[in-house]
């Protein structure tokens, strides 16, 4: 069952798909500027639904988890991933008095693992920019997804289209080329429904 976060993303799409894109495809692939221009502002506002998306899940996961470790003092397996992940290097008090040492960071479990919440959300909100290999690695490999459960092949299509994406977001229209809203609208299909898996996977952290 995909989360409600999923669902809300996945409506979204469908209905810029409807706001944007045409009702039917034109066999030869002729179209107007204006459908064009439309199909290009699809890929924009799809790709800032998919960032959005992957943020707020990333975030919700790590938020859960640290509420059931304050609540029952159960380690979810995204909160023990997220502090082997953080490197803080914390100086060991060496007796316990030392404990009362201000100097001394993340002196106790509770202060480590609230470090690294605070600094995995900080990298989500503030500095993620995107939905390519390098970004969503960044979010998905500290929550304790593997390697081997994220589709390859659907990462390298990701990637090309969110390379893309920033070529039609900053380059002028008249220097790109124009963008089939029927292939559009398939690599779309074919983006969200890999982040339905991811959405799965992070069900189970």
């Amino acid at each position: 069952m995909p989360s409600p976060r999923y669902k809300v993303m996945s409506r979204r799409i469908t209905e810029l798909r409807h706001n944007l894109l045409p009702s039917s495809f034109n066999p030869l692939g002729l179209y107007s500027d204006r459908v064009h221009e439309r199909t290009r502002a699809f890929r924009v506002l799809a790709h800032a639904e998919f960032e959005s998306f992957i943020e707020d899940r990333a975030l919700e996961v790590i938020v859960n988890a640290h509420g059931e470790w304050e609540r029952t003092g159960r380690i979810r397996p995204s909160l023990l991933s997220l502090m082997s992940h953080w490197d803080s290097n914390p100086k060991i008090p060496e007796n316990l008095a030392d404990l009362g040492d201000k100097s001394i960071k993340y002196p106790t479990l509770t202060a480590r693992i609230e470090s690294a919440k605070k600094h995995y959300s900080t990298y989500i909100k503030k500095r993620n920019n995107g939905i390519k290999e390098k970004n969503l690695l960044l979010i998905l490999l500290p929550l304790g997804v593997t390697k081997d459960e994220i589709d390859a092949d659907w990462l390298d299509d990701t990637e090309g289209w969110a390379t893309d994406r920033g070529t039609v977001a900053h380059t002028s229209a008249k220097m790109q080329v124009q963008l089939d809203p029927k292939i559009e609208l398939a690599t779309v299909r074919k983006v969200r429904d890999g982040f339905r898996d991811i959405d799965r996977i992070l069900l189970q952290k």
